[in-house]
This record gives C-alpha cells, structure tokens and sequence, in this order.
C-alpha cells in the first residue's frame, strides 16, 4: 500500500504546471532536459491515462534548476514533513526592507483578487483561469518571501 493519498500524489503533477512556466514553458523547457514536450505534458497529465507517470528525478532536478528553485523538490519535502532551506546561513541584504515591499505585496494581492473574481464571473473556473491564479498566487507569496528573507536578515539589529 503506498504511503500517500492520491491527492497528495497528484499535487506532485499539478506543481508541474507552475515549475514549467517558471522554467519558460514546456517549449523551452525541453531543450535543457532528456524528454520532448509530448512526455513533459503526461507528467503533469492527471488523466487516467497518465496518471500513474510521474517525472523521473533527473527530470525534476532539471526542472528545478530551470525554474531557478526547487519548486517539484520543495513539494516533495513537504509531502514528507519537512521544508527546505538555503544553504547559506545568513541571507545577505541587497536592499533593505522597505515600504515597497509592502506595497508589492498589496499590488501582488490586489491582482489576485480580481484576477479571482474575474475568473469567478461566469460562474465556474477553467483551465487558463486556474493556471494563471496559481501563477498569481505564486508571485504573491515570492513577494512576501522577500519580505520574510530581508526581516530574517535583520535579526540582531536593533
């Protein structure tokens, strides 16, 4: 018997989809790994056909380092209880926090929200409309993860 729900196992095909835009797109993303876009889309497929082929690792490693994060490994380590972490200890500040991280954060949130109740106007949401809020909601929380790395860089200051 294996260990997780299949819900769980699916969410490891719908990160894909946020993994390959990150990584340019199934399009671009082919030429930095072994497999063409026909296979890259199966792994994200949740059809019954495809529901059982899951990215090999070699794949995902690729993957991760297209998309310039480890979003496929980070969704694994989740998956497992745990949650990854920069090698480095400390995180060096470019910029200092700022009262424009905070306004991105609500520029990012506001998108979303109308982003969400545009898609919720005629009642039901498609395809698109999903991947493009889960691309917003990404973008969203990378904004207060900025905030969250530069308040982490602060510690010690007074």
């Amino acid at each position: 018997m294996r260990r997780f729900s299949e819900t769980e196992y699916s969410s490891l095909k719908r990160i894909l989809d946020v993994a390959y835009e990150l990584a340019g797109g199934v399009t671009v993303f082919q030429y930095v790994t072994r497999v063409a876009i026909s296979q890259l889309s199966k792994y994200a497929s949740t059809d019954a056909e495809n529901e059982k082929k899951f990215i090999p690792v070699d794949i995902a490693l690729d993957l991760d380092r297209a998309a310039k994060k480890p979003i496929v490994t980070a969704k694994m380590a989740e998956l497992l209880g745990y949650r990854l972490e920069p090698l480095e200890q400390r995180i060096k500040i470019e910029t200092p926090l700022s009262e424009y991280d905070a306004l991105e954060i609500m520029d990012e949130a506001t998108a979303l929200w109308t982003m969400t109740r545009q898609a919720f106007a005629d009642g039901k949401i498609d395809a698109l409309e999903r991947r493009q809020l889960r691309m917003k909601l990404h973008e969203l929380v990378r904004a207060a993860q900025r905030i969250m790395e530069k308040l982490d860089g602060l510690e010690g200051w007074a």
